[in-house]
């Protein structure tokens, strides 16, 4: 299946689960579509697919799922200040291959809004000085422990489609999109450039060792680097984490850091205070 049909299908069942909200009481339909997924599994003659039974688990799933387990953390969100020049801003663009950032005021906390791409293009064509408070949309503001399932109602109601995660200090912890919501339901939206990136994210060594980046998860290992690590804990699923996690703190470059339980050793190979970049991991002898 195509991006394009995915992202059909993505909008055909956030509709669906809006209409259903609003006529079916929840606790109900829950307990109907276990009872089906349930006795269906069991069945010698199945009438749900595989996939459709996933994703009808998800979709269970999504209504306990607070907004902060599946956001994108602070330090990895893209933003610029309000004063940024189209130059810059373009770079970004193109650098991060992203189709939308963030906008600030002197600070990360004080976020104005999102701009996206597809608007961006537009200023071309346009005979005034760029301004980028002129493309800024609008962003939702929510509390970490917002169910997942309620903020994607609140995108579809509002046509906001970015949420701005803050502390009740009104701090800035992270982002949730619309297509991150989405992607729990039916798995990751990959075009054909960012398979590309993620292949060259885990790299194969002749002597059977893998390079990999620290935000590779564990299935990116698995599938580019035939090394399989089991996910002992659902919280972590990048090798940076499980590092972090054997560990304590941040390693530093050259340190090598073993892991018994999983027979494997991990070389750092980059990395600064804050966190792990890279690591060659292999067997233990």
């Amino acid at each position: 299946m195509g991006l394009i049909e995915l992202k059909t299908l993505a909008k055909k069942l956030v509709s669906k689960m809006f209409f259903v909200k609003r006529w079916i009481n929840g606790s109900s339909l829950r307990n109907t579509i276990e009872e089906l997924i349930e006795e269906d599994s069991s069945s010698e003659i199945q009438s749900i697919a595989d996939g459709e039974r996933e994703i009808l688990g998800n979709v269970l799933n999504l209504r306990e799922i607070q907004v902060q387990n599946i956001m994108v953390p602070r330090v990895e969100i893209e933003a610029m200040q309000t004063s940024v020049r189209i130059e810059d801003l373009i770079f970004r663009f193109v650098d991060t291959q992203k189709s939308s950032i963030i906008i600030y005021k002197d600070t990360i906390d004080n976020v104005l809004g999102v701009v996206y791409l597809k608007d961006i293009a537009h200023w071309f064509q346009m005979s005034k000085p760029f301004n980028v408070a002129v493309f800024v949309k609008e962003v939702l503001f929510v509390p970490p422990t917002m169910r997942s399932l309620d903020l994607l109602f609140k995108m579809k109601e509002t046509g906001i489609k970015m949420a701005i995660i803050v502390d009740e200090y009104g701090g800035v912890d992270g982002l949730v999109s619309f297509r991150d919501i989405v992607e729990e339901v039916i798995g990751d939206i990959q075009d054909t450039e960012e398979i590309r990136n993620q292949k060259k994210k885990v790299l194969k060594s002749s002597d059977g060792s893998v390079i990999a980046d620290a935000k590779s998860t564990f299935a990116e290992i698995n599938k580019f680097g035939g090394i399989k690590i089991s996910q002992a804990d659902k919280s972590i699923d990048t090798i940076g984490g499980l590092i972090s996690t054997l560990t304590g703190r941040v390693p530093v470059r050259g340190e090598l850091i073993f892991c018994n339980k999983r027979n494997l050793e991990f070389e750092i190979l980059d990395a600064d205070p804050r966190k792990v970049k890279s690591v060659r991991i292999r067997h233990k002898c």
